[in-house]
């Protein structure tokens, strides 16, 4: 009896330790993945550090504290890439926006004289459309921007 009672004392000992041992080695890694992250994000490179947070996050569940970083992280680059995709959205869209002005005064001339051609119209209309579709993105990473940024007031 006192064998058995002390094979489960040793046994259970073993069990706490081992666990105890992955809950160590899963933070570590956490941590590890963490500061990849951090250095992908400082060089720029955003879809790799949101894959490794990724990673983080599915490989790591039980590292509260590395995820709890790792989702400030996220909220970050994801704020710069939207921040970025604004940036080059608007540059198209404001030379989109002057094609697309100067095109439609020149076809509303032809129009009126009744010279306009079917493709001076389609080309007019495509343009239109090019500009509507960079101004929707461009609303859209804007409504992003600030969602982002409301959510990281709230969890300061």
């Amino acid at each position: 009896m006192k064998a058995r009672l002390f094979t489960a004392a040793v046994t259970l000992c073993a069990m706490l330790t081992m666990a105890g041992c992955g809950e160590n080695a899963m933070e570590k890694k956490a941590g590890e993945l963490l500061e990849q992250a951090k250095t992908e994000y400082g060089n720029g490179e955003l879809k790799k550090a949101l894959a490794t947070i990724d990673s983080l996050r599915k490989n790591c569940p039980e590292a509260i504290e590395a995820r709890k970083q790792a989702l400030k992280l996220y909220q970050e680059v994801e704020l710069k890439r939207a921040q970025m995709n604004v940036e080059a959205v608007d540059t198209v869209l404001q030379r989109v926006e002057r094609e697309y002005t100067e095109m439609e005064a020149a076809v509303d001339a032809l129009r009126e004289k009744s010279a306009a051609t079917v493709e001076q119209l389609r080309t007019v209309n495509l343009l239109r459309v090019k500009r509507d579709s960079l101004k929707t993105v461009f609303d859209v990473e804007c409504a992003k921007i600030k969602y982002i940024k409301k959510k990281m007031e709230e969890e300061k």
